[in-house]
């Protein structure tokens, strides 16, 4: 009876922890890779040259991130799966953005530090955001906020 409640118990436990890994599967999280895909490391080559970034594969996307080696700023491009760019993510300096997003942050979270990222999507759409606890803080082009999400 003991090794029988023992058996049960392990199989509930790998079930359980079985589902999981196929659930976290479904939600698209990021896989690290050791190389992209040939096609791909070629458009970002063209993109960026002699920078050999991280690549991350999530669903059918390619994502490369790299740091500026001068100003040690974050940059990623995200590829679909035939190489054509869906994004271009760039982490900016305070100078690089406009004032009002400091006013904003300053107004409403002035003990907070917080990372202001450029995002340029292939549909020529361009916004700021910037992460905060579990929400996105999203402003347009001339620094007006837009949303959370």
């Amino acid at each position: 009876m003991k090794r029988l409640l023992i058996f049960i118990t392990v199989m509930l436990i790998g079930n359980a922890l079985l589902s999981q890994n196929i659930n976290s599967a479904e939600k698209g999280s990021k896989i690290l890779l050791t190389k992209a895909p040939k096609l791909i490391s070629e458009k970002f080559n063209n993109e960026c040259p002699g920078i050999k970034p991280k690549w991350y594969k999530e669903g059918d996307k390619y994502e490369a991130i790299y740091s500026d080696g001068t100003t040690k700023l974050n940059h990623s491009i995200t590829f679909d799966k035939t190489g054509t760019i869906e994004s271009k993510e760039s982490e900016l300096d305070y100078k690089e953005y406009p004032a009002s997003i400091n006013q904003y942050y300053s107004r409403r979270f002035p003990e907070e530090k917080y990372r202001i990222i450029q995002c340029e999507a292939s549909t020529g759409e361009k916004y700021y955001y910037s992460k905060r606890k579990n929400e996105i803080i999203k402003f347009d082009t001339s620094g007006n906020y837009i949303s959370k999400r």
